[in-house]
């Protein structure tokens, strides 16, 4: 007996299993990139807010009133749909008329992992007493060369 379908032309089995992996492997690799660029993308928007919350907390600082003493405070603030915890360090600087901020923000769920920190100075604004005999910063303007 001859085999009539021997010379026909198609795909075996083996050939259409091995088109399979193939294409499941690219997939595998696709949703992985996938993936990484969404997780990627949610670390820059939750880094984002963070910072933003930190320069809110910096510009507070820096808005006029008192001179900060130097210290720490903490609090919460909504922001993007986060509850965020912030901690804002004052220290001395070696200027009397000077201190630095240090703001760190984390999520109030989890405020031992901070998730952004920003740290600025600013100074005592002139007409603001300083106590007698402490170092102040002498600030001259630097004249544009002509």
């Amino acid at each position: 007996m001859t085999n009539e379908r021997h010379g026909q032309p198609g795909f075996t089995l083996i050939e259409v299993l091995v088109a399979l992996v193939i294409v499941a492997l690219g997939l595998l690799a696709a949703f992985g990139q996938v993936n990484q660029t969404l997780t990627t993308a949610s670390r820059l928007r939750d880094k984002t807010l963070a910072d933003w919350v930190a320069l809110n907390q910096l510009t507070a600082q820096r808005l006029p009133g008192e001179f900060p003493a130097i210290g720490s405070n903490s609090g919460e603030t909504e922001m993007g749909r986060a509850r965020w915890r912030y901690t804002v360090k004052v220290e001395k600087t070696d200027f009397e008329d000077l201190r630095q901020i240090d703001v760190s923000v984390a999520f109030a769920d989890n405020p031992e992992q901070a998730v952004s920190s920003i740290s600025g100075f600013i100074g005592r604004a002139a007409s603001q007493a300083v106590e007698p005999g402490s170092q102040r910063a002498d600030w001259v303007p630097v004249e544009p060369d002509r």
